[in-house]
């Protein structure tokens, strides 16, 4: 019986495919788990070594055979094409929506540059994966400083406010005019009237003006009764 030779070419090659898989995925994984992402270091090792492996399966795992004079056809890329289908179920589970927010489009998109990273590492091509890390990291870590530094200082920052109030029915037009006065992006307005002479009227709006500002707005008004103002975090 011949002994396995775990030190062989073949398996050196595969051990070789495998590490740098792993240290690929560790260090886009390494960038999204210190940011506090869902998807962190064991996500995209695991990601990026799968998808080595099972491009090295789709290479090397199906070998061309002859049955009753029939040749079977080897396609190696068959199982990498539905490594980049099947990834986007993974991303799809780090995409989350919180209010009128979408989140976790980035870590899902570096997850399928992860995949792709494992399947460089697959194939052998081992300048292209580590280019392909080094720009991902790059773009990752530089665009979030320009972001910072560039595009958040030339945009206001919007809060979601809500606001709670109580007065008499008799002031609801005062109310209204001094809501569309102030605020143009509003999410929810409701009013629910009390025993008939009661108004209370609950105010979602989206603005740049800050929790004092708006209590000013509203503070002055002799016929409220009640006043509640505070922000929203989703």
């Amino acid at each position: 019986m011949k002994e396995l030779d775990l030190f062989s070419d073949y398996h050196l090659l595969i051990l070789t495919r495998i590490g740098l898989s792993i240290l690929f995925g560790f260090m886009l994984g390494f960038e999204r788990e210190i940011t506090g992402k869902f998807a962190g270091l064991r996500t995209h090792i695991l990601v990026c070594t799968g998808a080595c492996v099972f491009t090295i399966l789709s290479i090397y795992g199906f070998k061309m055979q002859e049955v009753a004079g029939f040749v079977g056809t080897n396609d190696p890329a068959r199982i990498a094409a539905q490594i980049i289908t099947g990834i986007g179920f993974i991303g799809a589970g780090t995409v989350m929506r919180s209010g009128t927010n979408i989140l976790g489009i980035t870590t899902a998109a570096t997850l399928w540059v992860c995949a792709a990273v494992g399947m460089s590492c697959g194939t052998g091509e081992f300048v292209l994966a580590a280019v392909a890390t080094i720009s991902t990291m790059a773009i990752l870590i530089l665009i979030r400083i320009f972001e910072k530094k560039v595009i958040q200082q030339r945009i206001s920052h919007y809060r979601n406010i809500e606001i709670k109030m109580s007065t008499s029915i008799r002031n609801m037009d005062k109310l209204n005019a001094l809501i569309e006065k102030h605020f143009s992006r509003i999410t929810k307005f409701d009013k629910k009237v009390l025993n008939g002479t009661d108004l209370k009227i609950n105010l979602n709006v989206i603005t740049n003006c800050s929790l004092y500002s708006i209590n000013e707005i509203f503070a002055h008004l002799e016929c409220l009764n009640s006043l509640e103002v505070q922000e929203i975090y989703e």
